[in-house]
């Protein structure tokens, strides 16, 4: 019995030294990865402030082209002495003032975007009048998706600005939404010349801007191109489908 006795008493004073060891290796070892997952954390949120940063900077760079266009519109009107438009012209533009975002609005509902790209929509009407024609196209199903703001006004803007008032004649604009499985494609098409395709390549910044805000918000594949197809001119973003607005 002494003999067990003792027996157990030693490998008690050889374990403990052993045991302690092993917990001292232990608690550095969680202390290095608890040190490591807060270095990485810290990283994380540091990107997601870069990310935001260049988010808002990103979305900046984009409204000013619009108000240079509807103030170039209206001084298009009262150069014609088309009063009665200006006025209508005017009102359409003070509402198209009202879409403003705050800084942690990455996304709205197209809907929105929609409603307020009509705005600018309507000065172009009085503008060209009845030469101007445009279509919708909208899939019910992809309606209730989010996107990045003034994305729809870009594509329509850059369709005037880089096609639209450089044709002769009539005048046609088509949007189309569209839900296809787990993505949204957007699609703005315009009879405008051929020039526009090479414009947009060699010095427009609103489609970079898009596609680098669509890698910005998602993870997911993103795309945004233009081409011509049987004469016209084809803008195209895809994203995934977002209801509700969340990335």
């Amino acid at each position: 019995m002494s003999s067990l006795l003792f027996t157990s008493i030693v490998f008690l004073c050889l374990g403990l030294p052993i045991a302690s060891l092993v917990i001292l290796l232990l608690l550095g070892f969680f202390e290095r990865e608890f040190d490591y997952l807060q270095l990485e954390n810290k990283q994380i949120r540091m990107e997601k402030e870069l990310q935001s940063m260049e988010y808002l900077q990103l979305s900046q760079q984009i409204q000013p082209h619009f108000l240079f266009n509807s103030l170039n519109a209206m001084l298009s009107l009262g150069r014609l002495g088309r009063t009665k438009d200006i006025v209508e012209a005017m009102e359409q533009f003070s509402q198209f003032l009202r879409y403003k975002y705050i800084e942690k609005d990455a996304l709205v509902s197209f809907e929105k975007e929609l409603e307020y790209t009509n705005h600018y929509l309507s000065v172009q009407k009085i503008r060209f009048g009845e030469k101007l024609s445009v279509e919708f196209d909208l899939d019910d199903r992809a309606l209730p998706t989010y996107l990045p703001p003034y994305m729809l006004q870009t594509f329509v803007e850059n369709a005037f600005k880089h096609g639209l008032e450089k044709k002769a004649g009539e005048k046609t604009l088509l949007i189309r939404l569209k839900r296809e499985g787990s993505w949204v494609v957007l699609t703005v098409i315009d009879n405008g010349p051929e020039t526009m395709v090479k414009t947009h390549e060699q010095k427009g910044i609103g489609l970079d801007n898009i596609r680098k805000r669509l890698r910005l918000l998602f993870d997911l594949h993103t795309d945004v191109n233009i081409r011509r197809y049987q004469d016209r001119t084809v803008v195209t973003a895809q994203w995934p489908y977002t209801p509700g607005g969340r990335v």
